[in-house]
C-alpha cells in the first residue's frame, strides 16, 4: 500500500463522513497527526530517568554500635561478615554468636564436670542397659559415642524445640508468627530471667550482656580446646 500524507489522510476521512471541514481546522489536524507520528518511534529512544543515589552505611558501622566490642580485641570482624547484608543480617549473627556461647558454657560446663569423675546416678538407657557410670569411665569424646540414636535424637530434638520458640516469640514470650525471625525479630532472649537480671538499670544490664557475650566466645574457644586435645592426643599441650 502506497503511503500517503497526513494531510490527505485527515481530507479523506472527513470527506468519508460527510462532514465540511474548515480548511485551517483540517490544516491544524492533520499537523498534529504528523506530529504524532513523527513522535511515535522517538519516544522509544528516550533515556529513562536515572535512580536517585542513595546513602547507605555499612552494616559494620552499625555493628560497631552493638555491646562487646572491648578494649581486648577492639572491632574484630576480619572476614567482613557484619558487610554481608543488612542491619537485620547483624542481629542474626549477634543472636547466633549469643546462643552458641550459651551452649558452648554448659558444654565446657559438662567437659569439666566428666574429667571430674561427676556423674549421674542410675541408668543413660535402661534399654540399652547403659548406665552414666559406664560412660564416666571413658573419654568425653568416646562418651559421646556410646550415647544411644535415640538420645541423640532427644537432645537435638529439645534444641530444635527451643530454636523454634525463639524464632517465633519474642522476648516477653509473646507468638509473633512462622516468619517472625525473618522481619528482624529473632532474639537470644527467651523470656527466662530467674535471678532478675533484666530489672537492673538499663546500664547494669549492657554490663551483664557484655560479660555474658565475652564468656561465650571463651567458652567457644574452650571447649574447641578440649575436643581437640580428646580427639588429636597431644594437640593442646596443656591439655596432654
Amino acid at each position: 500500500m502506497d503511503w500517503e500524507p497526513p494531510f490527505w489522510l485527515a481530507a479523506r476521512a472527513s470527506f468519508r463522513t460527510g462532514s465540511i471541514l474548515d480548511p485551517l481546522k483540517l490544516v491544524v489536524r492533520a499537523m498534529k497527526l504528523a506530529v504524532c507520528l513523527l513522535a511515535a518511534p522517538v519516544a522509544g529512544l528516550v533515556a529513562p530517568a536515572a535512580p536517585k543515589a542513595e546513602t547507605r552505611l555499612h552494616s559494620s558501622d552499625y555493628a560497631k554500635t552493638l555491646y562487646g566490642v572491648g578494649p581486648e580485641t577492639g572491632y574484630w570482624d576480619p572476614l567482613a561478615l557484619a558487610d554481608l547484608g543488612t542491619e537485620v543480617t547483624v542481629d542474626f549473627f549477634r543472636a547466633a554468636e549469643v546462643k552458641h556461647g550459651r551452649i558452648a558454657m554448659m558444654a565446657s560446663l559438662g567437659y569439666m564436670h566428666h574429667l571430674a569423675g561427676i556423674q549421674l546416678p542410675g541408668y543413660l538407657s535402661p534399654s540399652e542397659g547403659l548406665k552414666f557410670s559406664d560412660l564416666g569411665a571413658m573419654s568425653p569424646g568416646e562418651a559421646w559415642g556410646k550415647v544411644p540414636a535415640a538420645g541423640v535424637a532427644q537432645i537435638f530434638g529439645a534444641c530444635a524445640a527451643v530454636e523454634i520458640y525463639s524464632m517465633t516469640h519474642d522476648s516477653k514470650g509473646d507468638f509473633k508468627g512462622g516468619d517472625y525471625w525473618f522481619k528482624g525479630g529473632l532474639s537470644p532472649n527467651l523470656g527466662l530471667d530467674p535471678l532478675g537480671f533484666g530489672n537492673a538499670d538499663a546500664k547494669a544490664v549492657e554490663t551483664y550482656k557484655t560479660r555474658e557475650l565475652k564468656n561465650g566466645r571463651l567458652a567457644m574457644i574452650g571447649i574447641a580446646g578440649f575436643v581437640a586435645a580428646d580427639v588429636i592426643p597431644g594437640s593442646v599441650p596443656s591439655l596432654a
